[in-house]
């Protein structure tokens, strides 16, 4: 874990940053890393919730365990018929058809969340009572007529927030694994992940304590080019290398999600309220296939505020929406409210980014328009983007 040093962030002394640049340098970066230094290099300063997304090390996060995937032995005679089968040219069919070929499901009915109380005591009593009634549970029923000497495997299965589910590697023995899913069904267990950045464009928000985000506390971060490859690394306190970052669009993606604060106040406050501890964060995701069409939709404020500036006709409105739909980013923050914790819907922030390459036509067609709407870009490694829609919902776990 490295140290941190405090920054002067006074102008932004309560709110969400996630990097800013830091225009001259005062360290010699080939003297520090390992690698060849081609060029000049960019100095910048990451928070900790920055560090945290860009972090390659693993994080835990907690998940429900609801069931498991019990595959079972196969005998002599049924490994040779499984053989057979497979030269025959219906035998994928009829091995879909038939049940013992395939791994057993099962899973728990218990859904009970007890949720956190102010008296203690009364809590642990209503824990006590669900672990009692655990054992009259079908899923625990079924658990304890196994025997793993006819199992080959036991995988567990996870409920995600938001109504998904995911598997569960075991640990251990047979026996060691069914006896875990006995202890730990219907619970939260810990959850090992290999980092934050866990899918392309994705990132797993639960592996950080939003609650404990400092905005005065940052780490130093250098970007620079090696042998054509454009690379950056994050340091300590002590000026040493706490990490490398292999994917470059990793950085991309923190530039442009700070410049989408800075623009969307929707956005910083919904992390604010992750920070305040007012909700919990899920997910962030940098999407590029976005399903927003807005030919067949109304314009977004942006351009009617434009338009009644300018007093635009209806006639030439129609030249803007074929525009809206090309080159689109999409920053979405999913999280859950944290002052109930029956509710189960899960909400989500997108701010909507537009490439100003898009609006290209309208520096022709409509130079007044491009203007205003241009007078709200801004810049990042990634481009030239303005804020073209700010969308909030939520959707029932």
């Amino acid at each position: 874990m490295s140290t941190t040093f405090n920054c002067n962030l006074s102008h932004n002394n309560n709110k969400i940053w996630i990097v800013t640049r830091i225009r001259s340098s005062d360290i010699e970066l080939s003297g520090v890393i390992d690698e060849k230094v081609d060029g000049p290099y960019k100095e910048y300063k990451i928070s900790d919730i920055g560090r945290y997304l860009l972090n390659p090390y693993s994080i835990e996060v907690k998940k429900k365990l609801i069931g498991c995937e019990i595959h079972y032995r196969q005998g002599a005679f049924k490994k040779i018929w499984n053989s057979f089968q497979k030269v025959l040219p219906t035998s994928s069919q009829k091995r879909k058809k038939n049940p013992s070929l395939s791994p057993e499901m099962i899973v728990s009915r218990d859904k009970l969340r007890i949720p956190s109380m102010k008296d203690p005591e009364l809590e642990a009593h209503l824990n006590r009572i669900s672990n009692h009634l655990k054992p009259h549970d079908s899923f625990s029923r079924k658990l304890a007529l196994i025997d793993p000497r006819s199992l080959v495997q036991v995988i567990g299965i996870c409920e995600e927030v938001g109504g998904s589910y995911s598997f569960l590697k075991l640990q251990g023995s047979i026996e060691e694994k069914i006896d875990y899913l006995g202890d730990s069904i219907a619970k939260d267990v810990g959850i090992i992940l290999n980092k934050a950045y866990v899918a392309e464009g994705l990132y797993e928000l639960r592996g950080y304590d939003f609650k404990s985000y400092d905005p005065a506390k940052s780490y130093r971060l250098f970007s620079y080019s090696n042998g054509g490859e454009q690379k950056a690394c994050v340091l300590t306190g002590h000026n040493k290398v706490e990490y490398y970052i292999a994917d470059y669009g990793l950085l991309k993606h923190m530039l442009l999600l700070e410049q989408s604060l800075k623009a969307n106040p929707g956005l910083s406050k919904a992390f604010e309220l992750c920070t305040g501890g007012q909700a919990n964060p899920i997910k962030l995701f940098f999407n590029k296939e976005l399903e927003i069409d807005y030919s067949k939709s109304s314009l977004p404020a942006i351009y009617q505020e434009a338009l009644k500036k300018l007093n635009i006709g209806s006639n030439q409105r129609n030249l803007i929406k074929p525009i809206l739909n090309d080159l689109q980013i999409g920053i979405s923050l999913n999280y859950m409210l944290a002052a109930d914790d029956q509710d189960d819907r899960m909400f989500t922030h997108i701010s909507v980014l537009h490439d100003l390459r898009a609006l290209e036509p309208l520096r022709k067609n409509l130079p007044d328009v491009y203007s205003a709407v241009s007078k709200h870009g801004f810049v990042t490694e990634s481009g030239r983007y303005y804020l073209l829609d700010s969308i909030t919902g939520c959707n029932n776990a």
